[in-house]
């Protein structure tokens, strides 16, 4: 499922990087617009500055790091789920977004990501009835 989402970006089957070891992976969303592709990330518990974004060559990489709380200490738990550590997050992007305008707006625990396309699609259009012959 996670393959899914990194290819969803490109026009093209490419294989997603490996995750690191340890690693997490953040939920994300990824849809297209007529004027680019939107990618939200679930990032519960973190702030801005412990989210890196930014573009590489063909590909838009999110590093950050989740940390337990300091007022806790692990042997204090009965039962940790939530994950913690390093993550890294790759997505490709589509040969038709402008890496130089992607925007980023971090707010209550979910990161939206805009990735304008260089030329955004015209408005869909209904094709006329052609009638019957």
């Amino acid at each position: 499922m996670n393959r899914l989402f990194e290819d969803t970006l490109s026009s093209t089957t490419r294989t997603s990087p490996p995750l690191e070891s340890g690693s997490w992976v953040p939920l994300a969303d990824v849809y297209e617009t007529a004027e680019g592709f939107v990618v939200q990330v679930d990032l519960p518990g973190l702030r801005d500055d412990d989210v890196e974004v930014h573009v590489e060559g063909d590909r838009l990489v999110l590093r950050g790091h989740r940390r337990p709380s300091e007022q806790t200490r692990p042997d204090n738990y009965y039962r940790m789920e939530r994950s913690y550590g390093p993550f890294t997050r790759t997505f490709i992007l589509a040969p038709d977004v402008d890496p130089d305008r992607v925007t980023a707006n971090f707010k209550d625990g979910l990161l939206r990501l805009d990735l304008p396309k260089t030329r955004p699609r015209p408005p869909w259009r209904e094709r006329p009835d052609r009638g019957e012959a």
